[in-house]
């Protein structure tokens, strides 16, 4: 496995100072780091070449109690359907795996688009959420995720209306500690 710190160094890039090809985790929460992580396993664990968009839709579907994998249950029956459709997108195994496996271009691209997702809705942070809109917007209607039928605006209304209810959530809580 890779461990947190591994893969936050994995992908902060040796600054080359144009910040062309980096990626910077510090704005991921917990639970996106952990897709990142357990899209690099997958990656090693199938003897990949490189770490794929394929890889990452596995990575959400790893973490269920992420709003990302929440919203593709409001238009899937089951995560393991997209799952499948993941695996089969996933390229074929190699002989010589290198140290630390590349991101491709579409992934790399993904993952940049995650920080337009999460400035596009007001947030300082990139969640699962996030990772799940930009890889919608990276595959524009063709790749796994469209083809298991899950939608952008379906995916950030559930999220909108998802972070909306835990802002009223917490509101209500201070409300009551107030008066006590």
């Amino acid at each position: 496995g890779v461990t947190k710190q591994a893969a936050q160094k994995r992908f902060v890039a040796k600054g080359d100072g144009d910040g062309e090809g980096r990626h910077d985790f510090s704005r991921f929460t917990d639970r996106a780091r952990q897709v990142i992580v357990t899209a690099q396993n997958q990656a090693r664990a199938g003897s990949s070449g490189t770490i794929t968009p394929a890889h990452l839709v596995l990575g959400l579907l790893a973490v269920p109690e992420g709003l990302a994998a929440k919203a593709i249950l409001r238009q899937v029956a089951s995560l393991d359907q997209v799952r499948e459709l993941a695996t089969a997108a996933l390229p074929a195994a190699i002989e010589n795996m290198p140290a630390l496996v590349p991101f491709d271009a579409a992934a790399k691209k993904a993952l940049e688009l995650t920080f337009r997702e999460a400035l596009r809705l007001g947030h300082n942070y990139v969640g699962t959420e996030h990772i799940l809109l930009a890889l919608l917007e990276q595959e524009d209607g063709d790749g796994v995720l469209s083809r298991a039928g899950i939608d952008k605006a379906a995916v950030e209304a559930y999220v909108t209306e998802a972070l909306a209810a835990i802002v009223r959530s917490e509101e209500h809580t201070s409300e009551l500690q107030s008066h006590h």
